[in-house]
């Protein structure tokens, strides 16, 4: 029940951080009947940086609360449940039958308004009491919940949280979370002192031979000899963040990474002993990742057909796969301008040169009239070598389907959402293009937030994105400032590993073909679409964000 749009239970209006969280809780598709199937369990590091911080305030609490009816909570930085401590083995069972158990993640977006969910969803500390739950089954709970935020960085590490059964408020207990959480907070930032010393130490051993390219990466902290700062180049060494998800706790890590100004580089990272999130980066060796020539056979098929969605360059990849210098391009939707019988007489005229190479581009978009005459050429072995372009063929009608059937053969080109180890070098590319006497360099805080854009408009929003850049006053470094504000991303999001920017990338063009409506995108996404909210949670993706 909601009174003037604002949540309230029963006669009473919710105060205003509690009707915030009801609202988030609806949007979360959350039911008041807790389900308990919704609270996933997952592993936890019982030898985290939170934990190690935490362990000995919490043992101090527990002497102070042995023999009450309450219980404590820690959840980590993922609101996944890490420790929890229980005075009365009633309370203990109670708990536990609503799914309380380790590694249980309790966030907002799975239970609702909680005091572990909520403070980690608000980043503020909160009391709820009895009724102020938004599931029925925690209504008889009274909860204190605060964030543990780093001192240094000032994000979230963790919730703590002191829950007793009663629906009214207890003036003492607010003060004790907010003093036991003051003191995890200072042993955190002595834990990121000792976790610098050995990231440090870890550099120091790397760079033994100072020839050898090294980063070392933990925290906020970036430790790069000079010659990884050389390789590197245009980006910088911040860029290889974006790599540290994928870094694995024990062995090796090979990839390679594109960095911009047609370099790519292979890179073996693996994790500093003793750091939560530290990892050592090596620089194996470079070389150009210059656009790849077309295969041999694309030179010799006398038909093409080149697909992809508006702005991947399909023009530009049949012009390079025409096998002449200065291919004629003839543009469909001329025939949409013009008089039918005049643009069929331009195309016969063209194709009747067997030695000659024609670009038709966006052939979906030819009156279906024309369909047949592009159909003769292409079966006709005298005709000139003929390359067809067009949107992906789920997006093509039955007849241009048949047509570009006829083919000899098929290139899909891939949107920029899933190109982004190119991005790079694309984007370095193009602002040349712009001012070919200059060598940008671009942060890795830069290349970071624009692998996070969607780029529904693909090379063309790109191209547009690099000439707002170009505009502006050159000194040589283009940082996360430079970019127009859409493109700057959250601290969040540029923190995300591959896998997530390819399911963050996957949920946006979802809603973005859906039109912003998220039970469609979730059908069309083959999940539920609380599934979706969660996940448009956990990666940052909210609905201002840019799906046009």
């Amino acid at each position: 029940m909601s009174l003037g749009g604002i949540p309230s239970q029963g006669s009473a209006v919710l105060r205003p951080p509690i009707a915030d969280s009801w609202r988030r809780s609806q949007l979360f598709g959350v039911v008041p009947e807790l389900d308990r199937a919704a609270i996933s369990i997952g592993d936890v590091d019982p030898r985290s940086r939170l934990m190690t911080a935490a362990r000995p305030v919490l043992d101090q609490l527990v002497e102070q609360l042995t023999g009450t009816r309450f219980s404590i909570l820690l959840a980590d930085r993922d609101c996944r449940l890490v420790f929890r401590w229980f005075g009365d083995r009633g309370m203990q069972h109670r708990l536990e039958e609503l799914g309380v158990l380790h590694g249980s993640q309790l966030s907002e977006g799975r239970v609702g308004t909680n005091a572990l969910g909520t403070p980690h969803e608000s980043r503020q500390a909160v009391e709820i009491h009895g009724q102020e739950h938004y599931a029925d089954a925690l209504k008889r709970f009274s909860c204190y919940g605060h964030p543990i935020r780093h001192p240094l960085t000032g994000r979230i590490e963790g919730v703590l949280d002191i829950t007793g059964e009663s629906d009214s408020g207890n003036p003492l207990f607010g003060p004790l979370v907010k003093r036991v959480v003051g003191d995890i907070e200072q042993l955190v930032l002595e834990s990121a002192r000792a976790c610098e010393r050995r990231l440090f130490l870890a550099f120091q051993q790397a760079t033994h031979h100072r020839s050898m390219p090294v980063a070392v990466l933990g925290g906020d902290l970036v430790f790069a000899n000079e010659t990884c700062i050389e390789q590197l180049r245009p980006a910088d060494p911040t860029l290889l963040r974006t790599l540290l998800p994928q870094v694995p706790e024990r062995g090796v890590f090979d990839t390679r990474l594109d960095v911009g100004d047609g370099i790519s580089l292979s890179v073996v990272a693996e994790r500093v002993e003793g750091s939560a999130d530290g990892a050592v980066f090596r620089i194996a060796k470079s070389q150009s990742s210059s656009r790849k020539p077309a295969p041999a056979a694309a030179k010799t098929a006398r038909s093409v057909l080149i697909t992809g969605e508006s702005g991947t360059g399909r023009t530009t990849e049949a012009r390079a796969r025409a096998g002449v210098d200065d291919p004629v391009v003839l543009h469909s939707a001329a025939a949409l301008r013009e008089e039918p019988r005049a643009w069929a007489a331009r195309f016969a005229d063209l194709v009747a040169q067997p030695r000659a190479a024609v670009v038709l581009d966006d052939v979906h978009l030819l009156p279906e009239s024309l369909l047949p005459l592009v159909g003769e050429a292409l079966d006709s072995p005298e005709s000139a070598r003929l390359l067809l372009t067009s949107v992906p063929s789920a997006a093509m009608s039955p007849a241009v389907a048949a047509i570009a059937a006829r083919c000899a053969e098929t290139v899909t080109l891939a949107p920029l959402r899933e190109r982004l180890d190119d991005l790079p070098a694309i984007a370095v590319a193009m602002l040349r293009d712009e001012y070919p006497d200059r060598k940008p360099h671009f942060t890795g805080t830069a290349l970071a937030a624009l692998r996070t854009h969607p780029w529904p408009g693909n090379l063309h929003e790109l191209r547009a994105v690099m000439r707002e850049v170009s505009r502006l006053p050159y000194t040589g470094v283009i940082d996360l400032a430079q970019l127009p504000p859409a493109y700057r991303g959250s601290s969040r999001t540029r923190q995300l590993g591959g896998r997530e920017l390819a399911e963050r990338n996957a949920i946006v063009t979802a809603l973005r073909a859906s039109e912003g409506n998220k039970l469609r995108a979730a059908r069309e996404l083959g999940i539920s679409r609380t599934t979706l909210y969660r996940r448009m949670q956990a990666l940052g993706v909210t609905d201002d964000c840019p799906l046009l």
